[in-house]
């Protein structure tokens, strides 16, 4: 073998050596280098089998939006990615961070960790939609899988679903304008509910914080009130939501071109000797309107339901 074939064959040999120690020294750098590129331009979305439950609005507010591109760019993709989830009813919905949102997983548990934040996200989307707990699983890759444990069982739907029907039926009028249906359901419910004083903890014997214990055992708190009143609502394809406080929830109704608010619980008032009284103070009235009765219950945050301003 002659000197040049020595010396290419030694230096071949070098720069394989440099080559090995320089991947050895920096495996890291270089997996999560393929790894960013690979989420970013290959894996643009998560192949998961997604289906819908009945319950699904599909709404778009000014708040909040659907987003199914499950790679997360933003803090946005990410409040919109756990409404959207909420709101179609998946049992299970994984995202994936996008490489340059560097903030998205600490976005993502600050989110779901705040049960504020998911309730008032709830309050966009179907009452059977609704949580008691969601549960959130991150991987170092930036995969999050999203959970929830269901306010509403299955056997507490079917039933709700069959009384719906039957009151529906029996007291819809064709003949009367949507405002005056709205007003026979909104009295429907206070003629036949008491507000449950024993419960000041949203935790109680009975399901009066559900639109079972209005429907059912004739007993409710503000949140069981104001789902009763939003599945007549939608029964009559009427566009609305639930909006809240810190300590108190209502109905947000779109009716003849406006927001309007509807308030069951305070149209329902407790008295002191126990006597059933029927109101209509908060029925389809202006956030002015609202803001003009001067209670502390009302003071919802205009930052998260735009439409009611």
């Amino acid at each position: 073998m002659n000197i040049k074939k020595i010396l290419k064959l030694t230096f071949s040999v070098i720069i394989v050596v440099i080559i090995g120690f320089l991947i050895y020294d920096n495996y890291y750098v270089l997996t999560n280098k393929i790894e960013y590129f690979y989420v970013k331009y290959f894996q643009r979305n998560i192949r998961q089998t997604l289906v819908d439950n009945d319950y699904r609005k599909k709404e778009n507010y000014e708040y909040v939006k659907i987003n199914e591109d499950t790679l997360i760019k933003n803090k946005e993709d990410a409040k919109n990615a756990i409404y959207t989830f909420l709101d179609a009813g998946w049992n299970e919905y994984t995202v994936s961070c996008d490489p340059d949102y560097l903030n998205c997983i600490d976005d993502f548990k600050s989110m779901v960790e705040n049960n504020t934040y998911l309730t008032d996200l709830s309050n966009f989307v179907h009452p059977f939609n609704t949580f008691n707990k969601v549960n959130t699983t991150f991987t170092e890759t930036g995969k999050i899988t999203l959970k929830k444990d269901n306010r509403y069982t299955e056997e507490q739907i079917n039933k709700i679903n069959k009384k719906i029907n039957e009151i529906y039926d029996k007291n819809y009028d064709a003949n009367k304008s949507i405002r005056e249906n709205i007003k026979t359901f909104h009295d429907y419910i206070i003629n036949n509910t008491k507000y449950d004083t024993n419960n000041t903890t949203g935790l109680s014997d009975i399901n009066s914080s559900t639109a079972y214990g209005v429907l059912f055992d004739g007993v409710g708190i503000c949140s069981g009130y104001a789902d009763s009143m939003s599945l007549f609502l939608d029964k009559m394809n009427v566009k609305n939501y639930r909006i809240s406080s810190d300590t108190h929830v209502w109905n947000l109704v779109y009716v003849d071109g406006a927001w309007l608010h509807l308030d069951l619980t305070w149209d329902d008032p407790i008295t002191a000797d126990g006597s059933n009284m029927l109101s209509d103070k908060y029925f389809l009235i202006t956030t002015n309107q609202l803001k003009d009765n001067l209670d502390s219950e009302h003071n919802f945050d205009d930052n998260i339901y735009i439409e009611a301003k």
